[in-house]
């Protein structure tokens, strides 16, 4: 590189250094020209503010409102409201005066009448906590006016049982707040279409999952019986009314779910196959149900026949080779055998002695009271087997 292009290059940094130098001053002098501008009028002004007058002169507040719109850029016509300086911290101490820190809300309120608003929901807000405080009662417990006062205002238990008071939550709202019962009838009404007869007239009762019930039918009125029967297993449909299966009513579940699964019957006659034997009795029924057993069928039939007290050396004989009592159990165990709900028996104790009545009652209350999910209703004319049911349905 020559002599000339390294002057020529010297010349070049130099100039360029001055013009950044030049460059760098004006950027200083442009920031204390805005500063100045910025802070002029504050420094300026030819009186002192007292922020803790509340009577300050209005001029006093024009000029702040000035120096602030230049500051920040804000309209008047954008300000809703006033300044509140009230709680400006004296520099001579760290203390603040507690009355001079409130905030003025009426300068956020918006002018379109949301303040109405606000006061509904500050008034809703004060009743739900008015709740929670206890009233004054007096203190006899026979008073209306006697209220227990929970004993810790902090505890959320305490406080939600004193709100439920205060509503008054009576057992019509709790029984809302129950499942549905296992099997209900809600103003049930069967016609006899042959004698033009009524036999079931503006029926309702419910039936709990877990429960023995019983529905008592006038002594010899077998049409009001087997009408009970027919109604209940789904084989009869009502003229008005609904049945009902929990939440689904009868109508509308496929009759293969409804009287191969969900409802067990047991009938006076042709409750059992007399030329099958009990095993294979169960496992016809299976088959029938159309349903999937985690178990083999046969395994599964041997383990219900035993635990409904039929004896082992009996599960290969033929129904109609064992007496009574024992065809009475295989057709319970028939009918529990697809896992049913709702089990409906037709006079089970008909024909029985007073031994093999209570053994096959308990066989009954053993199967609803060990399942939480199935409830059993016998149909009956005997004021005795209904005596003997948790609940009892008169018809």
């Amino acid at each position: 590189m020559t002599d000339k292009e390294l002057k020529d290059m010297d010349e070049t940094t130099s100039m360029d250094t001055t013009a950044a130098a030049e460059s760098a001053a004006e950027a200083v002098a442009v920031n204390e020209a805005v500063d100045d501008a910025l802070l002029s009028d504050v420094d300026e002004l030819a009186f002192d503010v007292d922020f803790d007058d509340d009577d300050a002169d209005d001029d006093v507040t024009d000029v702040v409102t000035d120096v602030a719109t230049d500051v920040i850029g804000t309209d008047d016509g954008d300000r809703v409201g006033t300044v509140d300086n009230s709680n400006v911290v004296d520099d001579d101490t760290d203390d603040v005066d507690d009355e001079t820190t409130g905030v003025d809300t009426t300068s956020s309120a918006p002018a379109d009448g949301g303040a109405d608003v606000v006061a509904a929901n500050a008034d809703h807000v004060n009743a739900m906590l008015s709740l929670a405080t206890p009233r004054e009662s007096t203190d006899d417990e026979s008073s209306p006016d006697y209220i227990e006062t929970p004993r810790s205002a902090s505890s959320a238990t305490a406080v939600s049982t004193h709100i439920d008071r205060e509503v008054k939550v009576g057992d019509e709202d709790l029984n809302l707040l129950r499942a549905y019962p296992t099997l209900s009838l809600h103003d049930v009404t069967y016609r006899d279409r042959k004698t033009g007869r009524t036999p079931v007239e503006h029926l309702t009762c419910a039936f709990e999952a877990g429960t023995v019930s019983a529905i008592l039918v006038p002594d010899g009125d077998d049409m009001a019986r087997t009408a009970m029967v027919g109604l209940l297993s789904g084989l009869l449909m009502p003229e008005s009314g609904h049945l009902m299966n929990r939440s689904a009513e009868y109508l509308s579940i496929e009759p293969l779910e409804l009287r191969g699964h969900r409802i067990g019957l047991v009938p006076q006659r042709f409750a059992v196959r007399g030329d099958l034997s009990p095993v294979r009795n169960l496992v016809y029924a299976m088959d029938a149900s159309n349903r999937n057993f985690l178990k083999p069928k046969p395994v599964l039939a041997r383990e219900l026949l035993l635990a409904s007290g039929l004896d082992e050396t009996l599960l290969d004989n033929r129904v109609d080779s064992l007496n009574k009592v024992d065809r009475r159990r295989v057709a319970i165990a028939r009918a529990v055998c697809c896992e049913a709900e709702i089990m409906v028996l037709d006079e089970p104790l008909d024909g029985l002695e007073d031994g093999e009545r209570d053994t096959i009652m308990e066989l009954l209350r053993g199967i609803a009271h060990g399942d939480p999910k199935r409830c059993v209703v016998v149909v009956t004319q005997d004021a005795a087997v209904a005596e003997s049911a948790d609940q009892t349905v008169t018809l």
